[in-house]
């Protein structure tokens, strides 16, 4: 694998992998921090309220930066800021660590809005240090050491709580960001000059959704996406906590082996892009509604079954076409626009996906409620079967050509 030689794409990477692991211990040190200061499940709540709403927020206003800015910088100046925040944070949480305080919830906005703009510019740089016949391996060695993180960063969390105490894992966290903006620094990449007249805010805003718009295969992506995402609410901690006290009538720690089954797949699935790239490139509009048909039939599955080892052996094996979507859209969106444009478009798919998370928690949420856990498992397959429906109508649009501009400023002068 070329890539995996290009220092810029290893540090990357690395900082990447630390920014993740800070991030799970961010929200076990916040979590518990929250209950300590109020024992109400009210103000946990806040916390992925606030994260995702603000995320949303930043997700629409980034692209204002991002024509503005060089993208390496606009990632190195928001980790040095979370940096500095959770510094703020673990100072606060040291020297007032009694009574709730809206100033954490008021640091917590901050972070999420940093996250907003430094999640779709990180992605935007992998095309510029891996060439393109490499970035289907990239991509997935890239979900490999994600799904692995998130497999050990929650128990290792957990453990560390156990051991110490939440201003400990603030403080922890505050190290992982500070070596991962390190490594983002050591990044070299040819940046794109911004233009001398800068486009108006509302021009910026809107220029990502108007690129969508003209981009057939990238506008039935995130359609698809849009759909499948409102169905994959259903893995959430509470519907999954209900369905096993339901369907396996087991004890709760069933919901963390189930958790951990599913991202296993999705490791699984990163393996095998990386071993079957070049069949999942010559087959992409397949592998995509094949996946959606799978997933379908697995999540179904799932749902109506009340065998343990049946369901943590589905649970795995939805995550497999899963996470390949995922690597495979992420190729498509890389082969269908140049540096900025990607970094814009990564930005409204985070907009768009944050917005209908929240949303479908909440649905999902309300027919557990109402109906029953096979209820709301079968209304999530009926969606991503919609969803396959979908793609099957639109297959050639899954088979789209890639704009010039893309290959010309992506195929040459790869920092090494």
């Amino acid at each position: 694998m070329v890539f995996m030689k290009n220092t810029s794409f290893r540090c990357l990477w690395i900082g990447q992998a630390f920014a993740n692991l800070g991030d799970i211990f961010y929200v076990v040190g916040l979590i518990s921090l929250l209950y300590t200061l109020t024992g109400s499940a009210f103000y946990l709540s806040l916390l992925p309220f606030t994260t995702t709403i603000f995320r949303f927020i930043s997700s629409l206003l980034a692209p204002l930066v991002i024509d503005r800015f060089p993208l390496k910088r606009i990632l190195v100046q928001s980790q040095w800021w979370k940096t500095i925040l959770l510094v703020c944070l673990g100072i606060y949480i040291t020297s007032f660590n009694h009574g709730f305080s809206v100033a954490v919830i008021f640091f917590i906005a901050l972070i999420s809005l940093l996250d907003g703009v430094a999640a779709p510019v990180s992605a935007a740089l992998v095309p510029q240090l891996v060439p393109i016949e490499e970035r289907m391996k990239a991509n997935g060695f890239l979900n490999v050491i994600t799904q692995t993180i998130f497999v050990a960063g929650w128990p290792l969390g957990s453990v560390l709580l156990i051991s110490t105490n939440s201003s400990f894992i603030i403080w922890l966290t505050v190290m992982l960001f500070a070596v991962s903006t390190i490594y983002t620094v050591r990044i070299q990449v040819s940046e794109q000059t911004t233009g001398s007249v800068a486009p108006s805010n509302w021009g910026s805003i809107k220029s990502g959704w108007v690129t969508i718009r003209q981009i057939p295969t990238i506008r039935t992506l995130i359609s698809i996406d849009f759909i499948t995402t409102l169905a994959s609410s259903v893995w959430v901690a509470a519907v999954i906590y209900i369905y096993v006290e339901q369907n396996l009538q087991l004890g709760e720690e069933w919901w963390g082996y189930i958790n951990t089954s599913y991202f296993v797949g999705m490791i699984f699935s990163g393996l095998f892009v990386i071993r079957f790239a070049k069949l999942l490139e010559k087959y992409i509009g397949f592998f995509i509604t094949f996946g959606l048909f799978l997933s379908s039939l697995l999540i179904l599955l799932f749902g109506t079954t009340n065998i343990p080892a049946l369901a943590l052996l589905l649970a795995c094996l939805y995550g497999l076409p899963e996470q390949i979507r995922e690597v495979i859209y992420t190729k498509l969106f890389q082969d269908h626009a140049s540096e900025k444009t990607l970094a814009k478009i990564y930005a409204v798919w985070g907009a768009v996906i944050n917005l209908t998370f929240a949303g479908s928690v909440l649905l999902l949420g309300y027919i557990t409620e109402t109906y029953n856990v096979k209820t709301t498992f079968q209304f999530s397959s009926t969606l991503i079967f919609l969803a396959f429906l979908y793609a099957t109508f639109k297959r050639k649009d899954l088979q789209g050509k890639k704009c010039d501009h893309s290959l010309s400023s992506q195929s040459s002068n790869i920092p090494r």
